[in-house]
């Protein structure tokens, strides 16, 4: 009674922490907090087992069974399989999302509710690790400290330790990843700012149309990095920076509008402008100066420019960000464990980090974890019938289209609310839960071109219904049938001899 009282008080605690922390804005963190905390504990699944163990053992307690026993045994074993096929789908199954849009190619990754650290050696390696930054932030009193591999650690279990080394400490010279905050309120800010001796140029451009309403648009270019040096307006036309002015493809008959800009000094540049017309405009501008393009009625008026500039990209906390209005980011740096350390940055969720390891780069970035499928998922259209006379949504269907990669066969199929689509759906497959359940989970009202579906793979999914339908029936047996209830003549009988049997055996009445 203990341990169910137990269980059921953390399954009240768990479903508490889910409602609790979930909202409109991320509508699975309170199930993923809740995971974490109690049902994916180590402690939650050892008290299971303990669970399960007294079960069968109170069963062994009524050796020699007797028919009005069955009830009762029937009962505990159903309880028993019920929690291995639980057990069975949180460690073996599969639950995730796909992002799919009508036209795009065909998908076969799974975005699953998990964050994980990926980890790229010197060697080529990749290893991955639990890294649940969102539901357990560290704290600078509690920093998370991921030993990384290296020349003297080949062994394949040697990468981010789950034991932490703050309690076993580490050997000098043992590099290690140290995180001590997590936020989901960082902005980044790229910029250029004055670098003397750089070699790099810089402008600043502010852009406004009549036709887009006079809102007005900042550009930024830097000659390097490279891919900052240009800028597509919306496919309309493209800006450049660079060193030099191009002029041999003046005379090309259909040019591409192009704005080319060349800084010649503090607060001055060339420019060198063509429109579709192959119409040819070049001067000079200074700060402060406009310039019209030529394109539709688009005009360019010139803000800084630096002839000796570095690009700066920061990363900055704003605590006056809403949660979970900003980027997502751990705070951490490289350390050698004896003094040596890097300095201590932002790194952003989903973008790839490098790290220097003593001659060699190492790469690591951090994200939701991702798991491949066996196929590819397309989807083909999504429909949204609507209540009639209303706006208001009556369904939700997504027609997707499933294609083995090695036989090339594609099967379609439809999902909507509370009517899964199953791929592949072989009896065998069906029976032993390796079949996947794509659920509709969610669209975006302004883009009837995407959807969202749930993908779920459960293999304990007979366990947890055979289990369930014999406690149902071990339950029926003890409380409505008779013959199993009630104890008969014979058997009271049968113990008064068994109870004979010892005394005489023991010599005591």
């Amino acid at each position: 009674m203990l341990l169910f009282l137990v269980i059921a008080v953390a399954s009240v605690w768990g479903t508490i922490e889910e409602s609790r922390y979930t909202s409109q804005v991320d509508m699975t963190f309170g199930a993923r907090l809740a995971q974490h905390r109690i049902y994916h504990a180590w402690w939650f699944t050892f008290w299971l087992i303990v669970l399960c163990v007294n079960l069968a053992c109170v069963t062994f307690t009524r050796l020699p069974w007797k028919k009005r026993h069955t009830g009762f045994i029937v009962t505990h074993y159903g309880i028993i399989t019920l929690l291995i096929g639980s057990m069975i789908g949180k460690h073996a199954g599969i639950e995730g999302s796909m992002n799919l849009r009508i036209g795009d190619p065909p998908e076969n990754s799974l975005v699953l509710g998990e964050m994980v650290l990926h980890f790229l050696d010197y060697r080529g390696r990749i290893y991955r690790a639990p890294f649940p930054m969102d539901v357990s932030p560290p704290r600078e009193n509690r920093p998370k400290i991921l030993p990384l591999p290296h020349k003297q650690r080949r062994t394949a279990g040697a990468p981010f330790s789950r034991v932490g080394s703050r309690w076993f400490g580490r050997s000098p010279g043992e590099p290690s990843l140290v995180f001590n905050r997590y936020s989901e309120k960082l902005e980044r800010e790229e910029d250029f700012a004055p670098a003397p001796g750089s070699h790099s140029t810089g402008v600043r451009l502010h852009m406004v149309s009549a036709m887009m309403g006079g809102q007005g648009m900042d550009v930024t270019l830097i000659t390097e990095p490279a891919d900052k040096s240009y800028h597509a307006l919306a496919g309309l036309a493209q800006i450049s920076l660079s060193d030099r002015i191009v002029r041999d493809f003046d005379a090309m008959e259909t040019p591409s509008p192009l704005l080319q800009i060349r800084v010649t000094g503090p607060g001055e540049v060339e420019y060198h402008v063509i429109n579709s017309r192959a119409e040819v405009r070049e001067g000079e501008l200074r700060v402060g100066e406009s310039l019209e393009t030529g394109w539709a009625d688009w005009v360019v008026r010139l803000e800084e420019a630096l002839p000796e500039a570095a690009w700066v990209d920061e990363i900055r906390e704003n605590p006056a960000l809403p949660t979970g209005g900003g980027l997502a980011g751990a705070y951490g740096w490289l350390d050698w464990g004896d003094g040596r350390r890097t300095e201590p940055q932002w790194f952003l969720l989903g973008d790839m980090q490098r790290v220097q390891l003593d001659e060699n780069e190492v790469r690591f970035g951090f994200g939701f974890r991702r798991e491949r499928l066996p196929f590819q998922v397309e989807l083909i259209g999504f429909e949204v019938p609507r209540d009639e006379g209303t706006d208001n949504p009556a369904n939700f269907t997504s027609y997707l289209r499933f294609t083995d990669p090695e036989t090339g066969e594609s099967v379609e199929g439809s999902c909507g609310m509370n009517v899964p689509a199953l791929y592949p759906n072989a009896f065998h497959r069906l029976l032993t839960g390796f079949t996947y359940k794509f659920s509709q989970a969610s669209w975006d009202p302004d883009d009837l071109e995407v959807s969202t579906v749930q993908v779920l793979r459960d293999p304990g999914w007979l366990f947890k219904w055979v289990g369930s339908l014999t406690v149902v029936a071990g339950v029926y047996m003890i409380f409505f049938m008779r013959s199993f209830r009630h104890r008969r003549p014979e058997d009271i009988i049968d113990d008064l001899r068994a109870g004979d049997n010892e005394s005489d055996k023991t010599g005591k009445p």
